[in-house]
């Protein structure tokens, strides 16, 4: 397969990791804030879930795209 099938799939991984980086933000900001122990862990719990799994879908995506752009110039 050539660098211009997977290319669609990359930007698609990037955009949705970004979008879990945001919400694993926001989720943890919230999460934060809460004076409840118990009702500010879960919230902490999928922040930190959202984080670790936007930072697996745009890591490896952001590395196809630039040895892709080195390698076919």
């Amino acid at each position: 397969m050539s660098l211009m099938t997977f290319t669609p799939l990359a930007v698609l991984s990037i955009i949705a990791g970004v979008l879990l980086l945001v919400v694993g933000a926001l989720l943890l900001v919230r999460g934060s804030r809460r004076r409840d122990d118990s009702s500010s862990r879960p919230l902490l719990a999928f922040g930190v879930t959202a984080l670790v799994l936007g930072t697996s879908l745009t890591v490896p995506a952001l590395l196809w795209l630039v040895m892709g752009l080195v390698v076919t110039t």
